[in-house]
């Protein structure tokens, strides 16, 4: 644990936590070394890092190199970790507000985005019912909990003509 930080987490965040992340070390059984630094400490400093908005350089000696936390964060999101905390989390939420853990309605919005000048026309597309040429967010959420992922997608292939 590293003291003095709002964002590290607690004892119990980390016994919930611990968990759900991916086996240490190789399990491919090819060998390789042990992990050099803790794991709490590696998601205490991922924690610092979002809570305070700061570039990875910008991480504090208290923590292990900027370098070893970027490389541990994207293999992390690439077995999935942290879609597995929010569905967890997700999941206590609604059972202490007494529902169900899965979420049987949802409300689902979008919002119109304009492309600037600078994006290419490939990458957008057009909204026929608005007449604006961009992209499309789309979010989704239950009653009681938090959102779920946004997805941002062209309309269309081209506009009209």
């Amino acid at each position: 644990m590293c003291p003095g930080y709002p964002s590290s987490c607690s004892d119990e965040q980390w016994e919930l936590l611990e968990p759900l992340l991916p086996p240490p070390g190789n399990t491919g059984g090819k060998g390789g070394r042990g992990e050099k630094h803790p794991r709490r400490l590696v998601l205490d400093a991922i924690f610092y890092l979002v809570r305070g908005g700061i570039a990875w350089r910008a991480l504090p000696r208290d923590f292990p190199p900027p370098t070893t936390v970027y490389d541990i964060f994207c293999r992390w999101t690439k077995a999935g970790v942290w879609q597995r905390i929010t569905d967890v989390l997700r999941d206590r939420i609604r059972v202490r507000a007494c529902r169900r853990p899965t979420p049987t309605a949802a409300i689902i919005d979008s919002q119109s985005v304009r492309g600037a000048d600078t994006v290419p026309t490939t990458s957008g597309g057009w909204d026929n019912g608005k007449k604006v040429g961009g992209r499309k967010n789309t979010a989704a959420a239950s009653a009681t909990t938090k959102p779920a992922p946004t997805t941002t997608k062209p309309w269309s292939t081209s506009p009209p003509s």
